[in-house]
């Protein structure tokens, strides 16, 4: 995954260039970006056939240097 507005400086970076990767987005999307739009849709409406790699890539991030505000977003979209 190459793209010269995707350097990777945290982990908050990593994490949204694996979601962005996975929805297959046609334009760079911050996290808030990508909240919105995960929010109405399951998991497998938003990644469909990239779901299996979503679940692969995400133990790459390190999560726990994330901010705690971050991480309960993370959550929420995920339970």
């Amino acid at each position: 995954m190459q793209h010269p507005d995707l350097t990777v400086t945290s982990e908050e970076r990593v994490l949204n260039a694996i979601l962005m990767w996975c929805m297959e987005a046609k334009k760079l999307l911050g996290w808030e970006a990508v909240d919105e739009l995960m929010n109405p849709l399951t998991p497998e409406v938003n990644f469909s056939d990239r779901l299996h790699l979503l679940n692969d890539l995400l133990p790459f991030v390190r999560f726990a240097l994330l901010p705690r505000a971050l991480l309960k977003k993370v959550r929420r979209a995920w339970t």
